[in-house]
Order: structure tokens, then sequence, then C-alpha cells
């Protein structure tokens, strides 16, 4: 176990624990009970303990690049540890009766503020006992000899997929997916309020997973006519940096949908003009333009070769 996995699969959990809560919370909008709130605020708490852990799982893979060394590894590990540990601690905080509101922020505070101590600390650790630096050039080797391979773990791309349609296309399919198995076993039961030439319909809950998808989907298959009409070769850090915008559009695509469902029916017309609206219409309009960045370098590249 390296930190970088204990730190993405803090994460995971994260994002599971986060979808949970979420679930629940949509599923009972105007409830008064306890259970409600405290779903709510465990959300809340997941969402952001998401971003601080992977922060720090995208510290510990590119810091090393540029310092040309290796941290040191049992340090990390207590890092990874010790922020698992504190986000247990408020989780169970946050579900627990009788408890105090305030301490599950202060944990997040504390996370990340001790976390970036350690880890710059981690770093001057790594200098001061002399790790071994990472290669950087490849060594000369003699002639008469076979030439010793050198790993360079800086080379990895952190198990994205290096196409952008295989990327894309493992999003929408894991959330197709989980969209029609929530459509076939009506799982939440909540159905989705949709207002429509002047009538609420009512959605099942997979249609949300459903139109989460189709953002990913689109993209898939714009990479892939691109890939296939015009042979270009699309950079891998801007394809990741693609995909976290969308991730992250989708996701405040599902937080101005509670806040939608939390609003009176005599509201929506606000609501469809209001800052909620407009904030996930610049998300997507981010989308939008790092894929046109994308498509536009990779089309100079083409041209050039040719």
């Amino acid at each position: 176990m390296s930190p970088e996995k204990l730190f993405r699969l803090s994460a995971l959990l994260c994002i599971v624990g986060w979808g949970l809560s979420a679930i629940y919370a949509v599923s009972h909008v105007g409830s008064m009970e306890e259970a409600y709130v405290r779903a709510r605020d465990l959300a809340s708490y997941f969402f952001s303990s998401t971003w601080i852990f992977v922060f720090f799982y995208a510290q510990y893979r590119v810091v090393p690049r540029f310092i040309h060394r290796d941290l040191d590894r049992r340090v990390g590990l207590w890092h990874a540890f010790g922020n698992l540990v504190l986000l247990m601690g408020g989780a169970l905080h946050v579900v627990l009766p009788q408890t105090k509101s305030d301490v599950p922020s202060s944990l997040l505070f504390w996370i990340t503020l001790l976390g970036e101590g350690v880890f710059i600390g981690n770093v001057i650790w790594s200098y001061v006992h002399g790790e071994q630096p990472v290669p950087f050039l490849p060594v000369v080797p003699d002639a008469k000899s076979t030439p010793a391979h050198i790993p360079n773990d800086s080379v990895k791309n952190m198990g994205w997929p290096k196409s952008p349609v295989k990327l894309f296309g493992i999003g929408a399919a894991v959330l197709a997916a989980g969209g029609i198995i929530s459509l076939i076993l009506d799982v939440p039961s909540f159905k989705i309020p949709v207002p429509w030439s002047g009538q609420m319909h009512f959605l099942p809950f997979g249609c949300l997973w459903l139109a989460a998808a189709a953002p990913f989907a689109i993209f898939a298959m714009l990479y892939k006519f691109l890939m296939d009409a015009h042979d270009l070769v699309f950079e891998e850090s801007l394809n990741r940096i693609h995909f976290v915008v969308t991730i992250v559009t989708v996701l405040d695509l599902v937080r101005v949908f509670m806040s939608w469902e939390q609003a009176m029916a005599s509201k929506l017309a606000a609501l469809y003009f209001g800052p909620e609206i407009e904030w996930l219409a610049v998300l997507f309009g981010l989308c939008a333009v790092v894929f046109a960045i994308n498509a536009y370098r990779s089309y100079r590249r083409a041209t050039v070769r040719t």
C-alpha cells in the first residue's frame, strides 16, 4: 500500500459516502426528521472531503516529478492513514446523535492544515536524509555491457486511460449502468418532479443518472469522430483536465437539482434565471472550452506533422 493508493481509496470512500447521503437527502426533501438533517450534513462533509483527498493525491503524484526525488513512503502512509482516521471520526460525529455540528467542519480544517504541513515536512525530510533522486536522464551504458533498465515512475499516467474516448466512455457507462439499474429496481422509489409545458411531470430517479451520463457520452462521441475523421492525437493532460471539469459540472448538476427540490413551485421561474442555473451554465461552458482547446491544439500538431 502506497500513500497514493491510500489517498485514492479515501477519495473513493468519500464519493460513495457522498452519493449515498445525497440519495437519502433527495429522497426525503422537506422532511423535518433529524435523520434528514444529518444525511444532508453528511453529504456536504463527504463532498468537501473528496476534494481534500484528491488534492493530496495529486500532490504525491505530481510534486516528485518536479523535485526529482522520491518522497518518504513511511511519512506518506502516516499522513494518509491519519487523515483517513480523522475523516471517519468526523463522519461518526455527524451520524451520532447529540453531538456538536461544528466539529466536522473543524476536522476538515485540521485535516487540510496538518496534512499540508506533513506533506511539506515529507519533502524536506526527503532532501535532508538524502533520498535518491528520481532518474531524469538515462545513464550512458558501457559499450560491452547490456544497458540496464532504469525505472522511472514519473512517466506513469496515474492509471488514467490514454484514449479520451475510453476515458469518457467509462464515465458514461458507469453512470448509465447506475441509471438503468435504478430504473429496473426502482431504487430509490422517489420520483423527480420536472415542470414541462406548464405541467409537473414525475420521472423515475434513474433519469437523473442518465442525465449525468449524457455529457460524458457526447464528449466520447465527439472525440471518436475527431480521431477517426481527422486522425487527431489528443494530449493526455488536457484529456484528464477535461474529464475532471466534466465531473465537477455533473456534481454541480446534482447540487442544483437538490436546490431545485427544496424550492417552492411558485419559485421555479426565479430558479431558472437565478445564480444556481447561471453557475451551472458557466461550468458546462467551461467543459466545452476545454474540449475546444484540446481539439484545436491536436489539430495544430496534426497540421505540423503533415
